[in-house]
């Protein structure tokens, strides 16, 4: 899938529809691990990076939750084609970030643990890596309540404007 969102960089940038030095990426759930994989993995790629109620550790979700990855038929999947999930997991490679992130998460995510994005948020920190945490007290996993939602988006206008103006 990584592979997939850089050719689409790649696409847009070759057709003058994009400037390719002004690419941020930005998801929630396991689109904010696709996001944060892309800031550690493709860092070249991507200006910055925004992630909310982020998968940052693969191994600690397939542990929470079993049905995780549609339980066992695509998690085989998922270790055919990576063997070492923590490979994969960007909360094991926080040094090899090169691109400022945002990092989001509700308190009361009961999909995501919270832990998932404290972990990543204090693994980017101890490394010196650009990290901007912020965690909602009330914020579940689908931005239920119209304050989560205006605060992300308020979170992510001044994100924006400070590294990719």
């Amino acid at each position: 899938m990584q592979d997939d969102l850089n050719d689409a960089v790649d696409y847009l940038a070759g057709r003058g529809m994009i400037d390719p030095k002004r690419v941020c990426i930005a998801g929630a759930s396991y689109g904010g691990y696709a996001a944060m994989r892309a800031a550690q993995r493709d860092s070249a790629k991507f200006r910055c990076a925004i992630s909310y109620a982020d998968v940052a550790d693969l191994n600690a979700m397939i542990r929470y939750d079993t049905g995780f990855l549609n339980g066992g038929a695509m998690r085989d999947s998922w270790r055919k084609s990576a063997p070492d999930l923590k490979a994969v997991s960007p909360v094991e490679h926080a040094a090899d970030f090169g691109a400022p992130i945002l990092i989001m998460h509700g308190k009361k995510d009961l999909r995501v643990l919270v832990a998932q994005s404290r972990r990543m948020a204090e693994r980017s920190k101890a490394t010196g890596k650009p990290v901007d945490y912020i965690e909602q007290p009330l914020g579940d996993h689908h931005f239920s309540r119209q304050a989560d939602r205006l605060q992300f988006l308020e979170a992510m206008e001044s994100f924006l404007a400070k590294h990719n103006p």
